[in-house]
């Protein structure tokens, strides 16, 4: 985090133990209000405050501009909405609470960390995966903040040392659609609690979400074909790593599916094929089957075998990157990338795939999947796929990746990517690599790793949960296709949003037979649970 090395001067407000300031954050500049020319007004449960005029520059500068600030108590709680305007294009209010004893933050699953000497800070919804935040003070009370958005802006929390001293400040920010940068903001509500139970403040955003944006639990969603609630066992199945090793053929991959569908009913069975089109990420963007891992007619019988047994294959697709190299790149890539809302061209994850150590992929390019024409073309491969090879599921990679876009907005690109896939094919499942909030109500199902990107059990209320390719394989931890390498191997929790997951890389049925067939056992036990319930 970067600090100014003065005193901006904000005006502090006194509201029911809480410490408050505001800013107004345009393109160009830092912006407090002026407190000569401010006025406040009270009511038993109400603060108004409102400025005519805006300070810059540490307090030494005037502008022109207007804030009102409506503070409405409730319970124990403030709800704080903030309006804005200004003669320049507004990206983001801030509110600052002030004068905090030595805060811990608490993470995504709800343990407290100290705060660094040079701050904290974290984004939503790349980081924070709820517009939730947590501060824990030394006498154990807890301050919650949260963010009733229903355009899912970006939000970003910190908390830090206050210079000079040793008190603390906490901010919550939330930026403005970059599409709509004006000069007037009217921010989304935030609530500010003192002394919260975690999760009884957490559960009330929750049901912000399922009462007014429409979120459902897993037992009410429409969006997934009934097939999907009987799956009881995930298979990952890696095809052909970026170097093009191969660790799977379309003839091993099916005969592994045939192993499992002997000990299990298939119909309860994911087969996830990742790196199935050739090499991993390399060939993203130009989806078929490899010839070197069977080509078409090998990738059929694979198609056709799972069918026979009633497995659920769901073929891999990078639903925002794609190689830029390619040459059908020239027809939907140059005006599809994804962009920060100042326009600088967004990289996302850079690999060491050539493990030159540079991280170097200028090959690799991060495209909006609301961008009309890269969303067409993507609409056009999946389909022409499904209706070629008949397959059950489609899996799209990194959904999870967020970018304030000025020309199109992520989450409504996959919003509607997803209702063009499924559109006449209700019986079409659509995962999703990683989950935020905003995404809880598009996509039903997702990866979680044992040790990398943890997911809070309460995601279970709303999707069901598999492993991620980053999780070692039984046999010798291998990561298969993704870029880490090895993974120590673990199961996932036994609970019941979770579907067991067994990754193959080559050799793994061989070598890890004994907990092959632990796992499947387990899953085989399970879905007799489920059929006597």
């Amino acid at each position: 985090m970067h600090f100014y090395s003065f005193d901006l001067r904000d005006p502090v407000f006194e509201i029911d133990g809480w410490n408050l300031s505001f800013q107004v954050i345009t393109l160009e500049n830092v912006y407090g209000l002026d407190p000569s020319r401010t006025t406040i007004t009270e009511t038993d449960n109400r603060h108004a405050i409102s400025c005519d005029q805006l300070r810059w520059a540490g307090g030494k500068q005037i502008a022109p501009g207007h804030v009102t600030i409506d503070v409405a108590r409730e319970n124990s709680a403030l709800r704080i909405s903030v309006r804005a305007s200004i003669d320049q294009p507004i990206r983001a209010i801030k509110i600052l609470a002030r004068d905090l004893p030595e805060v811990q933050i608490l993470d995504q699953l709800d343990q407290p960390r100290p705060v660094p000497d040079g701050g904290l800070l974290e984004r939503y919804p790349n980081g924070f995966r709820l517009p939730v935040f947590f501060a824990r003070l030394p006498n154990g009370e807890t301050l919650g903040f949260r963010c009733e958005d229903a355009a899912f802006c970006a939000k970003r929390f910190t908390a830090y040392r206050q210079q000079p001293g040793d008190r603390y400040t906490a901010e919550c920010i939330v930026e403005e659609d970059a599409r709509y940068f004006d000069t007037g903001f009217h921010a989304p509500d935030w609530v500010l609690g003192r002394d919260v139970d975690v999760e009884a403040f957490r559960r009330d955003q929750l049901e912000y979400h399922e009462d007014f944006l429409g979120l459902r639990a897993w037992e009410q969603r429409d969006d997934l074909p009934e097939w999907a609630r009987d799956l009881r066992l995930a298979l990952t199945l890696h095809g052909m790593h970026w170097s093009g090793y191969t660790f799977n053929t379309y003839d091993q991959m099916r005969e592994i599916i045939e192993f499992a569908a002997a000990r299990i009913d298939g119909w309860h069975i994911l087969a996830y094929l990742p790196g199935w089109e050739g090499r991993y990420y390399w060939q993203y963007g130009d989806y078929r089957p490899e010839p070197m891992l069977g080509g078409v007619e090998g990738f059929r019988r694979l198609c056709d075998r799972a069918r026979e047994l009633g497995v659920h294959l769901m073929p891999m697709f990078g639903a925002n990157c794609a190689n830029a190299w390619a040459g059908n790149f020239h027809r939907f890539g140059p005006g599809s990338y994804m962009k920060y809302p100042t326009r600088n061209v967004f990289h996302g994850n850079q690999p060491d795939w050539d493990l030159s150590r540079a991280h170097d992929t200028g090959w690799q390019a991060w495209l909006n999947p609301g961008a009309p024409a890269w969303q067409n073309e993507l609409v056009r491969q999946i389909t022409h796929l499904i209706e070629q090879f008949d397959f059950d599921a489609v899996f799209l990679d990194t959904v999870e990746v967020w970018v304030n876009d000025p020309d199109f907005n992520l989450r409504e690109g996959y919003r509607d990517l997803v209702d063009r896939l499924r559109g006449g094919r209700p019986d079409l499942l659509i995962a999703g690599e990683d989950w935020w909030d905003g995404l809880l109500d598009i996509f039903p199902m997702y990866q979680r790793s044992g040790a990398w990107r943890q997911m809070p059990d309460w995601v279970g209320r709303y999707a069901r949960i598999f492993g991620h390719i980053c999780d070692g394989d039984p046999s010798r931890g291998s990561t298969g296709v993704f870029e880490s390498g090895y993974s120590p191997y673990a199961r996932l929790p036994d609970l019941p949003h979770y579907l067991p997951t067994l990754a193959f890389v080559d050799g793994t049925l061989h070598n890890a037979r004994e907990e092959v067939e632990a796992v499947i056992a387990r899953a085989a036990a399970n879905s007799r649970q489920q059929s006597k319930a």
